[in-house]
């Protein structure tokens, strides 16, 4: 079953900015918050998104501080087993 993950920029005074993951699936969300540099691993690792949607979807992050991706599918699994957390969901 796919879900959807947003991706924000958490940007920290005197410090390199963070990313937060935050992925909804069936009424259930979890997070976790990464480096950039580990969110492209995490991307690439547990939701096996391909390298360019990767790229694409870091940009706009980048460029706009957020992205929202449809359709994504990540085992509960391997979320759970790369560090995210199930966070309190009202959907």
């Amino acid at each position: 079953m796919s879900g959807s993950l947003h991706i924000f920029r958490r940007d920290v005074v005197n410090g390199s900015p963070f990313y937060q993951l935050n992925y909804n699936l069936a009424g259930r969300s979890f997070a976790i918050v990464l480096e950039p540099k580990d969110a492209d691993h995490f991307l690439g690792e547990a939701a096996a998104l391909p390298d360019e949607l990767i790229a694409q979807a870091l940009d706009e992050v980048d460029k706009t501080g957020r992205v929202h991706l449809l359709d994504v599918e990540i085992p509960l699994g391997e979320a759970v087993g790369m560090g995210m957390t199930e966070t309190p969901s009202d959907f």
